[in-house]
């Protein structure tokens, strides 16, 4: 791909991002202005009244329940612990200008991301499928204002950082990625393309383990977490008692992290004769299974019980 196309691209993947955070500014203020439905008006920067609310439980009890707002799935907090000591600052700014604050860092980390993928992906079709990851899941993390750019972000920099050989560092930022823990298929990603061999996962396991030594010496707090990801949640239906399960560590806004690692697999297919139809396969898996899980989990719901 040229220099002038790969300019065009990322480029024009910023300013999408850009309108896209003006956009939902608008939207914002339209909400706080006008009575809509509660789906819409109820679902606004939900996430980060909840993630606030957390801060207010403490360390100590960062996995007891939280008071939603009306119309909120009453999940239960699930993070792994140190997101409480990432997110602490945003506990001293308002709510009304900590949204903005969170918009910002979202827009300047996803350009970031956008501008360092191009560098990093070699193929165009895999670059524009990577791109749409990205504008699909930054829409809805930022409705929800959400955190997964943060975890696309730290995934990035432990991938360039193992393109440099500093293993350690690669190792480390993947471990701070794991405030959601579906974050560690990205090892299994590494391993199936080949980046890393068994011998270097210890890299990343020392680096996990140190941040997770808290749950080994407080039982209590390792099983109530799992308590929290086992917990079913009344409002999140499906077809199958997996359903709901599967949609807390697959939500659409997780395409954000997720679609980084689905593109370093379709990366690594270039490599074979077949591989842009295994690509292609595994696109309409995708593309299936996410209109399977929205609808059963996340539409359905809203529809049956409005």
């Amino acid at each position: 791909m040229s220099e002038e196309t790969h300019y065009t691209i990322h480029t024009n993947m910023v300013y999408l991002l850009i309108s896209m955070t003006i956009f939902l500014i608008i939207t914002r203020i339209i909400v706080n202005l006008i009575d809509l439905p509660l789906f819409l008006d109820g679902s606004r920067d939900v996430d980060f009244r909840i993630l606030l609310l957390g801060l207010k439980n403490g360390l100590i009890d960062f996995y007891d329940p939280i008071i939603v707002p009306e119309g909120v799935p009453d999940w239960p907090p699930y993070y792994l612990y140190f997101w409480y000591f990432i997110f602490y600052p945003m506990g001293f700014i308002p709510f009304e200008i900590g949204v903005y604050i969170w918009d910002i860092l979202r827009l300047v980390l996803s350009s970031y991301i956008v501008l360092k993928g191009f560098k990093i992906i070699k193929n165009r079709t895999n670059l524009l499928w990577f791109y749409f990851t990205i504008a699909v899941g930054f829409l809805i993390d930022g409705w929800y204002n959400n955190c997964n750019f943060l975890i696309i972000f730290f995934l990035l920099i432990s991938y360039t950082s193992l393109e440099k050989d500093k293993m350690w560092v690669s190792g480390i930022f993947f471990a701070i990625s794991t405030i959601k823990i579906n974050s560690v298929l990205f090892i299994l990603v590494l391993l199936l393309i080949k980046k890393i061999k068994f011998k270097d996962l210890i890299y990343y396991i020392i680096p996990f383990f140190v941040l997770c030594l808290p749950y080994i010496i407080f039982p209590d707090y390792l099983f109530q977490m799992l308590n929290n990801w086992s917990n079913s949640t009344p409002g999140i239906q499906g077809l199958t008692f997996l359903d709901p399960i599967i949609w807390k560590a697959v939500q659409p806004s997780h395409l954000m992290f997720l679609g980084f690692m689905f593109v370093m697999l379709f990366e690594r297919l270039e490599h074979y004769e077949k591989g842009h139809k295994i690509r292609t396969i595994m696109v309409y898996i995708l593309i299936f299974f996410y209109i399977y899980i929205s609808i059963t989990v996340w539409i359905m719901p809203l529809i049956l019980n409005p």
